[in-house]
């Protein structure tokens, strides 16, 4: 993939309110202040981004639910018309035929709906005082309306996002058939973040962590799989290669390609949070815990300055956000989702490389595990 250290894509978070209270939310352990974007800073932030060489995509998305926020239309409108690509992460229960309709002649570029259960007592576990139904019939009408307006093709292209855990993952072989049925043309598949010893309890990449499989090494042998069914005959033997001393490629691809790799640097993202402080990732977007291998870490949030204060091209093009990406295109950083663990992994102040704040080396996007939409 291309290295860039051009501002490509902003995930613009403009509220953190949400009219939900999922079980994995990072909502539920943080004691951040709830909030929400002003109309005039965000419109500010659009005239900021004039000074770029091209106009990044613009995704509405962080910790909160961008429908939620009381100028949602307006920001998306604001944004089409200052001519950026428009994207968003929705739960899609306040996907009304009005909104909906809406958004199509608004011509919003891609519509991310958070579909975490595909029966409704699962998805009402997990998205608590969420309707599964009701998110359903939801997008089944957005499709209605694309086609009746402007052709199925047509904007928004629909997405799923799916959070996976123990809880959920045998609905996955379910999800193809969902997004034919909704008119969704992609589905993206992401590991739960455990911000609560509870949720821990429902990773799928406790033995991925440190699996040799996930880890190029000059140590040991790389394998590389062909095309191959998973059947009865199959199954068992790839499950032990899996687990073997092998480092696992498939077609020459490696399974390790995402290691140490930050998309946010390598491919040039950044995030504004609502009350806008700019972080170079989203994970660094607010103060939070995670748990690893049975040990709590307090991230604190990093920001490179305010976009009330100071314009977005000039952080993006500051001495201290250029460094840091730089460095995270090199991660320098010690390989704490592996290690077994020291007194420095209960912070990101400092790891025993001797890197200091902000450290990334337990960053689980980093590492493959989290995928952002």
């Amino acid at each position: 993939m291309k290295v860039t250290d051009t501002l490509t894509k902003l995930y613009v978070e403009i509220t953190t309110t949400c009219n939900l209270d999922c079980q994995m939310c990072v909502r539920r352990a943080w004691n951040e202040p709830i909030g929400s974007m002003p109309l005039a800073t965000f419109t500010d932030l659009l005239e900021q981004l004039d000074r770029f060489p091209a106009m990044p995509t613009i995704h509405l998305g962080g910790y909160g639910e961008p429908t939620y926020h009381p100028d949602f239309l307006e920001i998306v409108r604001a944004a089409k018309a200052a001519g950026a690509r428009v994207e968003m992460t929705t739960n899609g229960t306040l996907l009304t035929p009005d909104l909906s309709a809406a958004l199509i002649d608004a011509d919003l570029d891609r519509l991310m709906v958070s579909i975490d259960g595909l029966t409704p007592e699962r998805y009402e576990e997990i998205r608590v005082h969420g309707s599964f139904e009701e998110v359903i019939e939801n997008l089944r009408t957005l499709r209605r309306l694309k086609i009746r307006r402007a052709g199925r093709h047509s904007n928004p292209q629909v997405g799923i996002a799916f959070v996976a855990m123990k809880s959920n993952v045998h609905d996955l072989p379910e999800l193809p058939r969902l997004a034919t049925r909704l008119g969704a043309w992609e589905i993206q598949v992401s590991n739960v973040i455990p911000h609560t010893p509870e949720m821990e309890q429902e990773i799928l990449y406790e033995h991925s962590l440190v699996a040799c499989a996930f880890r190029a090494s000059r140590w040991v042998a790389d394998m590389s799989l062909p095309k191959l069914d998973l059947n009865g005959d199959t199954l068992e033997p790839l499950g032990r290669t899996f687990g073997s001393t092998a480092s696992i490629s498939l077609l020459d691809a490696s399974l390790s390609a995402r290691d140490n790799y930050c998309r946010f640097a390598q491919e040039g993202y950044a995030a504004v949070r609502c009350d806008g402080e700019v972080s170079p990732c989203l994970s660094l977007l607010h103060d939070h815990p995670m748990y690893l291998r049975g040990r709590r870490k307090d991230v604190t949030h990093y920001s490179v300055g305010n976009v009330n204060e100071t314009e977005l091209y000039d952080l993006w093009q500051g001495a201290e956000f250029a460094a840091f990406r730089a460095k995270l295109r090199a991660f320098p950083y010690s390989p704490c989702t592996t290690c077994g663990g020291c007194e420095r992994f209960a912070g990101n102040w400092t790891d025993c490389t001797e890197n200091t704040f902000p450290v990334c080396g337990g960053c689980l996007w980093s590492q493959g595990f989290v995928q952002c939409p």
